[in-house]
């Protein structure tokens, strides 16, 4: 994504199409599609996390070729994968996966979304189930490119499939490999994943047997033998020292102090994006212990930092005042102990219960310093706190401005990032200026409706609120910034 390091909301290309082979392309986002042209039409394998990136990669399709879709091709149920099916169904495609996999959209798809609603994500309507499904195996042919579907074994998912594409020497793997980044080895939440009887290692194999030139990822680059050996070896790491401990009868809470205390660097090294080690370490152990309801995590250490209780105490013995409280808290801060930072600020919300300001302020604390975790599921733990603390300022007041404020800042901010519609955040922007802003506010409600347009492809919109931004407050330097780009 082009001048992000430089300006962090300057606009944004959301995906990038990169050529494999004069037939293959892989859409690269946070979240990949792979795009196989034939002689008579087009397959999509994965349709993307959402509609408007789905809209997104049809436009990136159209770029390369005008020749019709005929099938986008889901290689597992999990929703970064499926919730542009309504896209291209809309264009005429049909849509193809396991029987498994339409099963599991049904009837896993609530835990699925319980946990993922949980880590703050907005999911939307429920993606278009496949037309078309097969058991184990089935072949498809766009005109002189015919395509194998295959289940290899379990992965990431029960249901995973592989797409070889043998005159093109590729496959594409869905989760089974992911690359660039920390692999996310299953949500902790499901009896599936990275399991210590070596399934994925198996199916890994499997794939390998096929000498594929490229393997298309779910996540990350391509992949190439120094990958898929990384990701080997991680899967390997994980299953033999958490069953170690397993075995020496080590709580989970110990197993976690002692793994996470001895990561090795070449581990600790590799950048967090989805997965972290410690989901890693959740999902071995819940495939190695007994559990009436096998696979469900019913306790996950919160990513949330913790403070010092005597420490807490002596900063808010005497303190009387909320905005003391505040105070206090944004001088903690300050000096980067946002563990304290936070429990300062939820004891204001205990000592002012009936104050929205309160528990508006304790979210916004929340939401600063999710931005010191890198894993997406991580900054999760910080995302549910603050949004039950912002329902409970509504609640409180529901015509709050800086509740809504907050959370239609926010909403557009990851929006922006992810390519998703902005629209839930632009109505709370909205209803706060109707309950009245001035300021610095006012400011950043005119810079989140700019970051919105932005997100929309509107540039001459997004400038103008930007300058309305800097007009109202010329020191708010995300709208400076956002101008400038």
């Amino acid at each position: 994504m082009n001048n992000i390091q430089e300006n962090p909301f300057a606009p944004r290309q959301y995906g990038n199409l990169v050529q494999v082979t004069e037939r293959v392309y892989l859409f690269r986002n946070i979240v990949n599609s792979s795009i196989i042209i034939g002689d008579n039409g087009v397959a999509v394998i994965d349709t993307q996390v959402n509609q408007m990136m789905g809209k997104r990669l049809l436009a990136a399709i159209r770029s390369v070729t005008d020749k019709p879709i005929q099938f986008a091709i889901n290689t597992h149920y999990h929703w970064d994968h499926t919730n542009g099916n309504t896209i291209f169904q809309q264009e005429g495609a049909t849509v193809v996966a396991r029987e498994l996999t339409k099963d599991f959209m049904v009837n896993r798809a609530p835990r699925q979304e319980a946990f993922l609603r949980s880590r703050g994500f907005s999911l939307g309507d429920a993606p278009f189930l496949p037309h078309q499904t097969f058991e184990h195996e089935m072949e498809l042919d766009l005109g002189n490119q015919p395509l194998h579907l295959v289940h290899l074994g379990k992965a990431e998912t029960d249901d995973a499939t592989a797409i070889r594409i043998p005159a093109e020497g590729c496959i594409v793997s869905g989760d089974t490999v992911m690359t660039g980044s920390f692999p996310i080895f299953g949500q902790p939440v499901m009896n599936e994943g990275l399991m210590a009887d070596h399934d994925w290692i198996n199916t890994i194999k499997e794939l390998r047997t096929y000498s594929p030139k490229h393997v298309l990822p779910g996540h990350g680059p391509l992949a190439h033998d120094a990958e898929i050996d990384l990701l080997l070896k991680i899967e390997l790491y994980f299953i033999t020292e958490v069953r170690k401990r397993v075995e020496q009868e080590l709580s989970l809470l110990e197993i976690l102090n002692d793994m996470e205390s001895n990561m090795p660097d070449w581990i600790s090294e590799i950048a967090e994006v989805w997965g972290t080690p410690r989901y890693a370490i959740l999902r071995v152990y819940r495939g190695l212990i007994d559990d009436p309801e096998p696979g469900w995590q019913h306790f996950k250490p919160s990513a949330i930092p913790s403070a010092d209780i005597e420490e807490l105490r002596k900063r808010t013995k005497e303190l009387e005042n909320f905005d003391v409280y505040r105070e206090t808290a944004e001088e903690v801060a300050e000096g980067d102990d946002l563990g304290l930072a936070i429990a300062i600020m939820k004891s204001a919300t205990e000592k002012f219960s009936n104050l929205p300001e309160a528990w508006t302020e304790y979210a916004d604390t929340l939401i600063q310093a999710s931005r010191t975790v890198s894993s997406v599921l991580e900054k999760g733990d910080f995302f549910f706190e603050a949004k039950q603390a912002m329902n409970t300022a509504l609640e409180l007041d529901p015509e709050f401005a800086p509740a809504h404020l907050l959370f239609g800042y926010n909403h557009i901010l990851s929006s922006f990032r992810n390519g998703d519609d902005p629209t839930l955040g632009v109505e709370s922007i909205y209803k706060a200026l109707v309950s009245g802003l001035e300021g610095t506010k006012l400011a950043q409600a005119y810079f989140s409706i700019g970051l919105a347009h932005r997100t929309n492809g509107d540039e001459t919109l997004a400038l103008e609120a930007f300058s309305q931004a800097v007009k109202t407050d010329p020191t708010f330097m995300p709208a400076q910034f956002a101008k400038m780009a």
